[in-house]
């Protein structure tokens, strides 16, 4: 017996954007619009599995010889903890980078095909300082920009007490992908400087 023309059918949707967030949409509608045949059925897959918290001490607060531990240094004498008030966003430590400086922090055992999250609070002691915060993926033939964000003189908040939230989601890291270096630039006038706490990275 053949089927009714125009008559309505429902259909169950999942659509998954990664493994922790599906939506489950159900639809009615018209038999005709739709090809009907039969195939194999498949399964809404997504390898990336969230380790939680990649860097090492992203607030600040463990501190050896007044720097910050678990982070790299170039030009370290232009770095160095800071707890004055108004100065630190969370807990009792943050870092202030000067001119010419680059805090980095690497880490390994990074998973291929995923996409990253990185967000910090920042303020610039002065009006004179810019940023740039880059990811940069790590893989067997060399390293590949995977998102950045650049702060420009003047356009960081540099009132007291107040710091400025910045958040990027990197592109997908490529095959042989091994590792993720996290760089901290900084370029000021003078004595400027920039206040930096509450480094964060994820995946999504």
């Amino acid at each position: 017996m053949s089927k009714k023309r125009g008559s309505y059918q429902n259909w169950l949707v999942f659509i998954c954007i990664n493994k922790r967030i599906c939506l489950k949409l159900q639809l009615t509608l018209l038999d005709d619009l739709f090809y009907r045949g039969t195939g194999p059925t498949g399964n809404c897959t997504y390898s990336c599995i969230s380790r939680g918290e990649l860097i090492v001490n992203g607030g600040m607060e463990n501190v050896i010889n007044d720097k910050p531990t678990g982070w790299i240094f170039t030009n370290p004498d232009n770095i160095i903890s800071e707890n004055s008030q108004g100065r630190v966003h969370s807990g009792n430590w943050s870092v202030n980078i000067e001119d010419d400086a680059t805090l980095s922090q690497v880490i390994n055992n990074i998973e291929p095909g995923c996409f990253y999250e990185l967000s910090f609070f920042a303020r610039g002691e002065g009006d004179q300082v810019s940023l740039n915060a880059n990811v940069i993926f790590i893989t067997n033939s060399g390293d590949i920009l995977g998102g950045n964000i650049m702060i420009r003189e003047q356009d960081i908040t540099n009132s007291n007490r107040d710091f400025a939230y910045y958040r990027l989601i990197t592109s997908q890291a490529s095959v042989g992908t091994t590792g993720i270096r996290i760089d901290f630039i900084v370029n000021t006038n003078g004595n400027q400087s920039l206040d930096l706490d509450d480094v964060s990275l994820t995946s999504l």
